[in-house]
């Protein structure tokens, strides 16, 4: 990762360096202190700070990922290491121990991770310190993940794509210009100039079904306005291009 451990610190243990990346947040910044992540439909998620070790290491627990009782605390740890003018950044979460029969929680989790972590790269290289607005559009729709994914893309002309080319969305859809990052079968990332400067997702997840989701991080001073009217105008496109779309269950 670009940027010294101070700066990669900030990004991963305070609240609004972890907006930049993976999800609106308030940390306590202190081992013991509270942390909120905010995950829209799915609500909230508590956890409590079990490391605090700054810049070198974050840690904490959460119990209220799920509705079962008993289950165990669901712990991530991130740990930075400076290295020739850069940083490795390595994050580990799941269950630290007692988790032997809850391994259909770790669904998904992984390709989640994985995708949080190159939009904290592409944040630190592109639009370091800059404070983020975030933005989700979703729906579950029926279909397969497959035939989801293909009329995604299709609609916003992005079938196709490869990393590094420059896209554009077409005039009926959203305004959303900018460079692939990342493009496979069932999405796209884009490094964006319009709406604004920014990092926007769209692609479909099977989670309970199969989900379509648009996740932009918007970032620069009058984010947030930006960002409210672009959310409204990406659910009301989703509704269009699915009419079966509904509520995440």
């Amino acid at each position: 990762m670009a940027g010294a451990p101070e700066e990669v610190w900030r990004a991963i243990a305070t609240g609004p360096g972890i907006a930049t990346w993976f999800a609106p947040a308030e940390v306590e910044e202190r081992e013991g202190g509270t942390i909120v992540t905010h995950h829209g439909p799915w609500g909230d998620s508590v956890g409590t700070v079990t490391t605090w070790d700054p810049p070198h290491r974050f840690a904490y627990e959460e119990r209220d990922y799920t509705d079962k009782p008993g289950a165990p605390p669901w712990a991530t740890e991130i740990l930075v290491e400076a290295r020739g003018g850069t940083c490795v950044v390595r994050l580990i979460s799941g269950f630290f121990r007692d988790g032997e029969g809850w391994e259909d929680q770790l669904e998904g989790t992984d390709q989640g991770w994985r995708q949080s972590m190159t939009n904290l790269r592409l944040y630190l290289t592109h639009f370091a310190g800059q404070p983020a607005a975030t933005l989700l559009a979703i729906g579950q729709v029926p279909g397969e993940r497959s035939e989801v994914s293909a009329t995604l893309l299709g609609a916003l002309g992005l079938n196709g794509v490869a990393p590094g080319d420059h896209v554009r969305a077409p005039g009926d859809a959203p305004a959303l210009e900018g460079i692939a990052e990342e493009a496979n079968e069932h999405g796209i990332l884009v490094r964006t100039i319009q709406p604004s400067l920014g990092l926007f997702e769209l692609s479909a997840h099977s989670y309970g079904g199969v989900m379509v989701v648009v996740r932009g991080y918007l970032y620069g001073e009058g984010g947030t306005e930006v960002a409210t009217y672009e959310e409204a105008r990406w659910q009301s496109w989703l509704e269009k291009r699915f009419p079966g779309l509904s509520a995440p269950g």
